[in-house]
C-alpha cells in the first residue's frame, strides 16, 4: 500500500529539489522529455527549508520545469532572492539554453551554478543554436560576479549529434573555458515516444538498445566521447549529481552513486577518491536526525527494490550487488524520500518504496513545532 500522507507543495527530481513553475511555452526542442508535460501546470514556489531546516543543504534547481528559467527571468530572480533570504547553503542550479546576457551581473549570497545546455549542433530538433551557446560561454570571462559554471551536453542522439566532429567541438569549448561536461543519451519514456510518432519526429534508439527511462548511448559512442575528453583534459560525467558535486567541491556525490560504481563509471571519475573514501569511513551513527525508525546495517549483495519488483527495465549487475553500510527501515517511502536520505546521509536505503516526485509528511517538522 502506498503512503498517502505526502506533502503536495514540494516536488523532487532525481538530482534536485525543484522550485519554480512551468510555462505554456519554451524552446520546443523535439527531444524534450518534459515537453509532454506542457498541459501540467507545475507551481512549486515553497522552499524545502520551509518544512525542515536540514533541507537548507539540499541541491535546488530553479525553474527546471517546462519553460526555460531565462524565459521567466523575473520569477527566477525572485526565487534566488528567496533562497538567499532563507540562508540556503546547498548548490542552487539554473540549467538554461536561453540568452545569458539578460541575466543581471549581480552578487547572490548563494552557491549559485549556471549550467549552459547545448545540443552540440544547429538542428531542427533543437530550439536553440550554437551561436547563442558560444556567446553564453564568452560571458563567463567578462562578468564581475563569476558563479560556478558547467556544460550540459544532452541528449546525445543516434546519428544526429553523435559524430566525432560534434563531440570535439563541445569538448574543445569546455577546455577553452575550463568547464566540466555532463552528458547523456536520449530518454525515451513511453509517452515521449508516442508523441514523437504522432508528430513524425524521427528519433531512434541506438541499434540493439530500446527506449526507456535510462538515457543510453552506445558503448562505441561513449568510448569515443571519453577518448576525446581525455585528449583535451576535460572532466566529464554521466550522472548529474556527480558533476555538480565535483564543481561545488563537495566531499562526495550527493546521490551516492558510489554504491553502483561499475554502472556509473566511478573508476574513471575525478570524484573517485573522495567518494570511495567517504563510503569507506561511513559511521554507524548519523549526523542528521531522520524522522522515522531505522537502523544502520552492513549488507553485501543487496538488491535494489526497483529491480526486485521488476519495475526497472534496465537493471545492471551493480543493482544486485550493493554493499556497505545501508539505512534499513520498514517505513513505506517514495523515491523522493530515498533521494533526500541519500542527500543528507550519503547512504543508500533498504526499504520498500515507490516512484513519486513528492515526499512523505514525516519530513515536516517546522509546521508541527509551530502548531504546538
Amino acid at each position: 500500500m502506498e503512503n498517502d500522507k505526502l506533502l503536495d507543495d514540494y516536488y523532487f527530481a532525481k538530482s534536485f529539489a525543484m522550485v519554480g513553475q512551468s510555462l505554456d511555452y519554451c524552446y520546443n526542442c523535439s527531444y524534450c522529455r518534459v515537453g509532454c508535460e506542457k498541459a501540467e501546470k507545475h507551481n512549486f514556489m515553497r522552499l524545502p527549508s520551509e518544512i525542515n531546516k536540514d533541507f537548507l543543504s539540499l541541491p535546488v534547481a530553479v525553474n527546471l520545469f517546462y519553460g526555460d528559467p531565462l524565459l521567466q527571468l523575473d520569477n527566477t530572480l525572485a526565487l534566488l532572492e528567496k533562497l538567499e533570504k532563507a540562508g540556503h547553503v546547498g548548490p542552487v542550479v539554473i540549467v538554461t539554453k536561453g540568452d545569458y546576457s539578460i541575466f543581471p551581473d549581480r552578487k547572490f549570497n548563494l552557491d549559485l551554478h549556471i549550467a549552459f545546455s547545448t545540443f552540440g549542433i544547429n538542428s531542427k530538433y533543437d530550439g536553440s543554436n550554437m551561436e547563442r551557446f558560444e556567446n553564453n560561454l564568452k560571458q563567463i570571462k567578462t562578468r564581475k560576479n563569476n558563479y560556478r559554471y558547467s556544460i550540459e551536453f544532452r541528449p546525445i542522439c543516434y546519428n544526429i549529434n553523435d559524430s566525432e566532429e560534434v563531440f570535439e567541438r563541445v569538448i574543445k569549448l569546455a577546455n577553452e573555458y575550463g568547464l566540466a561536461i555532463g552528458y547523456s543519451g536520449l530518454q525515451g519514456k513511453p509517452e515521449s515516444v508516442k508523441e514523437w510518432e504522432r508528430q513524425g519526429i524521427d528519433l531512434k534508439p541506438y541499434p540493439n538498445y530500446t527506449f526507456g527511462h535510462k538515457k543510453i548511448i552506445s558503448e562505441e559512442k561513449q568510448e569515443l566521447f571519453e577518448k576525446i575528453a581525455k585528449k583535451y583534459n576535460v572532466p566529464i560525467f554521466k550522472k548529474t549529481s556527480c558533476l555538480f558535486s565535483y564543481v561545488h567541491d563537495l566531499p562526495r556525490d550527493y546521490n551516492a552513486h558510489y554504491y553502483r560504481p561499475h554502472e556509473v563509471g566511478c573508476f574513471g571519475c575525478p570524484m573517485k577518491e573522495k567518494c570511495f573514501s567517504f563510503k569507506k569511513n561511513l559511521s554507524d551513527t548519523l549526523s542528521v536526525n531522520l524522522p522515522f525508525d531505522y537502523r544502520i546495517i552492513d549488507k553485501h549483495d543487496h538488491e535494489c527494490i526497483l529491480k526486485k519488483k521488476g519495475i526497472c527495465n534496465f537493471p545492471t549487475e551493480d543493482c544486485s550487488h550493493i554493499s556497505g553500510k545501508i539505512i534499513k527501515t520498514d517505513e513505506k517511502l517514495t523515491t523522493s524520500d530515498v533521494r533526500i536520505i541519500k542527500w543528507l546521509t550519503g547512504m543508500t536505503v533498504d526499504a520498500d518504496f515507490y516512484e513519486n516526485p513528492k515526499i512523505s509528511a514525516f519530513w515536516d517538522n517546522l509546521s508541527k513545532k509551530q502548531s504546538k
